[in-house]
């Protein structure tokens, strides 16, 4: 079989590939349904994918919902070059924070199933795990970038349910400073709505939000509703300062370096002239590429398992 090295980063709202992202939404059902489109099909049952309904979970690995995830995530990619049996490096990864708690337990997940044969959209895929590997969420994503950063950098991972906070020093990640906030885009999108509903007795559906996210404005929303979420999305870029100023990080001489997600909202709604030294890297592929380019390190260097 075919030798790859595939990257996925199951995150609570999104999963992302090198080339590929859907939501994490997992439903599953008893009989298979009707429309096999991001439909996997295990031993244990058939589950649809993409489902934007996301239910979050202390662990993703106290079910069956990552794996299923990162199964689908596969055969988007080998379905993109035409192939339904590969043998394959795997990289995932966890938050800087939780490495020493969390990376043992991730790779004893994924051993479990080395072996994976399923059925994604009545496809059957055969997947032989050469290697699991797991690395950490937000320093993967920048790791070909790090050598431009300034002396004093703090890399601003923004997720659905998190905001990864990593202090760069001399172009190197200081791990021991890392912290991690819960102050992820859903918390913002809750507070939108609950604005939402105390002015106008209604609410945004979650891909119109996405929409301003992303875009900075939605056709689609009554212009007193976009007014309300852009401010909000204002307020929120505003709170994110205030919590790294909370952190002992000066605004001012350190450059900050926004990722994830999330960080759309930073390049939409960021005073520039107030914060000149804030880059944006919003490319949501970043950790799993990150992932796959460790691995071709750790291959050329003999240190995959």
């Amino acid at each position: 079989m075919s030798e790859l090295i595939i990257g996925v980063d199951v995150g609570f709202g999104n999963t992302k590939t090198s080339h590929k992202v859907f939501s994490s939404g997992v439903i599953k059902h008893s009989t298979k349904p009707p429309i096999s489109s991001m439909v996997v099909e295990t031993n244990e049952g058939f589950y649809s994918v993409g489902n934007p309904k996301i239910t979050i979970q202390e662990s993703k690995m106290n079910n069956e919902d990552m794996l299923v995830l990162t199964e689908a995530a596969i055969a988007e990619e080998l379905k993109m070059q035409g192939m339904t049996q590969a043998d394959i490096h795997l990289g995932v990864g966890v938050p800087l924070t939780r490495m020493g708690a969390e990376k043992e337990p991730m790779l004893d997940y994924y051993k479990r199933n080395r072996k994976l044969v399923f059925k994604y959209e009545d496809v059957t895929y055969s997947i032989n795990l050469l290697s699991i590997n797991v690395y950490p969420q937000g320093y993967a994503g920048i790791v070909n970038y790090i050598n431009k950063f300034s002396r004093l950098a703090v890399v601003i991972d923004i997720g659905s349910w998190t905001i990864d906070i990593m202090p760069i020093r001399e172009r190197k990640a200081d791990a021991g400073n890392c912290k991690s906030l819960s102050l992820g885009t859903i918390t913002c999108m809750h507070k939108i709505n609950e604005h939402l509903r105390e002015q106008f007795n209604g609410e945004a559906d979650e891909i119109l939000l996405k929409d301003v996210m992303i875009t900075g404005s939605s056709i689609d929303l009554p212009p007193k509703y976009l007014t309300v979420i852009q401010n909000d999305l204002k307020t929120y870029v505003e709170d994110i300062m205030g919590q790294l100023r909370a952190l002992q990080f000066n605004l001012d001489t350190t450059q900050l370096i926004f990722i994830g997600g999330g960080s759309t909202i930073i390049k939409n709604f960021l005073d520039a002239e107030k914060y000149p030294k804030a880059t944006v890297i919003d490319d949501v592929h970043i950790n799993a590429k990150g992932y796959e380019d460790l691995i071709r390190y750790q291959i050329r260097n003999g240190g995959l398992k």
